[in-house]
């Protein structure tokens, strides 16, 4: 099968829930979704850190859900260190057993693909069960997926030189390197950080708000896979 166009929107770090920290959350994630309407986005991707931690009252996890099912658009979300996927995560609450047919949240700790055969796109991410140092989100990577656009997402600190920062849930160049991804979805830092290794795409998409006393909408990355012309993605600014 030919590859197909496939337009994403990358975000990540919205923290819903931390009214203190990220005041302009709700707001923000608001635009998201609408930006993917508006630019007609066939995959929205939720790197990690989309709650800020598993105490958030239901009321948050429902706003997250409303708004999530005013996409057609299948979301991919990735846990991270504040929303980590372990027993007591947010992800098991009972109201999640009610979310929208579009949302897809990688599980397993050891690594999983979701794939939409019929787009010809796989996803590839590690749900993070503890922020650690023994936790590699790009380690072991899998093996390449043939005539697929193939997506790797990952949540965790980009450290350019490997030292022994004792830092948790590092990510490295070699790893980016090897990877056999069209793009790397990274989730961790607030700002948009560009750290592709030559050919090989790695981005963190940064909160989708600006942080601090003039919070408001900020950034996503918007990513086209283009049969001819490969990966093409930019740094877009949401509509205020």
């Amino acid at each position: 099968m030919p590859l197909q166009h496939i337009r994403l929107i990358h975000t990540s770090d919205t923290h819903l829930g931390d009214h203190l920290g990220h005041p302009s959350s709700n707001n923000a994630l608001q635009k998201v979704v609408s930006e993917t309407i508006l630019l007609g986005a066939d995959f929205l991707l939720l790197a990690g850190d989309v709650f800020d931690n598993e105490r958030i009252s239901d009321e948050t996890v429902k706003f997250f859900l409303d708004e999530i099912s005013k996409l057609d658009t299948p979301v991919i979300l990735l846990p991270g260190n504040h929303d980590l996927m372990h027993d007591t995560s947010i992800y098991k609450r009972g109201i999640f057993k009610d979310s929208p047919s579009n949302l897809f949240i990688f599980k397993e700790e050891n690594g999983e693909i979701i794939e939409f055969d019929d787009q010809g796109i796989k996803f590839w991410g590690k749900a993070m069960s503890e922020h650690s140092p023994s936790f590699q989100p790009l380690s072991p990577l899998p093996h390449l997926e043939k005539n697929m656009w193939f997506i790797g997402m990952a949540h965790g600190h980009f450290e350019a030189i490997k030292t022994s920062s004792g830092r948790s849930s590092l990510i490295f160049p070699g790893e980016i390197n090897k990877s056999p991804f069209n793009y790397i979805a990274l989730g961790h830092w607030d700002l948009y950080t560009d750290v592709s290794q030559g050919q090989n795409l790695a981005v963190y998409s940064g909160c989708p708000m600006t942080v601090g006393s003039k919070s408001g909408p900020g950034f996503v990355s918007l990513v086209d896979l283009d049969p001819e012309k490969g990966t093409l993605y930019e740094k877009w600014a949401i509509k205020s």
